[in-house]
This record gives C-alpha cells, structure tokens and sequence, in this order.
C-alpha cells in the first residue's frame, strides 16, 4: 500500500471515569505510532456497557462504510463488546468494508474469530490469538 493508513480509535469502558480511558488512549496511540499510522479520530463510549450495542460502534459503522478509515484500533476484543456475537458481526462488517480491526494489547487471529460465527463455542480459544498481522 502506497498510502497512509488511517485509523480510527476506539475506547470504551463500563464504568465512567478518566483513567481507564486515557490509558485505552495511551496504548491505542501507540499502537498507531508504531505503524506509522494517522489517526483520523477517537470514538469513545465511556460508561458503556460491553453487553449492549454501544452508540460508539455505530459512530465506527457509519464511518467505516464511508471509506474514512482503513483500521479500528482498540485495546483488545472486549472494548467492542462482551458478546462474543458482537464482536462477530463487527470484525466481519470491518472486513467487508475493507478495514483491518486491530487490537493493541493482543494479537488475534480474526480469520479463526469470524470462522467461530456459527459456532456457539470456540473450540479452540488458543487460535484466536494467533498471529495474522494486519496491514503494515
């Protein structure tokens, strides 16, 4: 890829408070940095629960299907959602929409993620945090 990667953050906690985000912040920026990524935005969703659809995710929808952002960055699977089918349909829309979701504390396979769509369990949790590298 010839062009810059740009990213959007995405930072949610269940209990409102500063410093759970600012660090969800910290490690996000980061992550982009590393990658020589711009960062387009920050989305947050703070006091929002992980096991309901939080406002911030559709935020990232709508920008996502306009072709803003190439990649989501948040800290890990449980900043989407607590829902294993949550976190499914989100990293199955980013790649349909040709954006890389990514996780800055893990590495997760999101190839073994979307394979566990119609699975009610993973069978083997392990493989969801094998390497897949996103775009570089």
């Amino acid at each position: 890829m010839t062009a810059q990667t740009t990213a959007l953050l995405y930072l949610r906690a269940a209990s409102a408070g500063v410093a759970a985000i600012a660090e969800q912040r910290r490690l996000c920026i980061g992550y982009a940095e590393a990658r020589g990524w711009r960062i387009l935005g920050v989305v947050v969703d703070n006091g929002v629960s992980g096991m309901r659809d939080a406002p911030g995710l559709t935020i990232l929808r709508v920008r996502i299907a306009g072709g803003e952002a190439q990649a989501v960055i948040a800290t890990d699977l449980a900043r989407i959602s607590r829902d294993p089918e949550r976190v499914q349909a989100f990293a199955r829309f980013c790649r349909q929409h040709g954006a890389d979701l990514c996780f800055a504390e893990h590495k997760v396979n999101l190839d073994a993620l979307l394979r566990e769509t119609d699975c009610a369990e993973a069978d083997d949790d392990d493989s969801l945090y094998a390497a897949r590298e996103p775009r570089q």
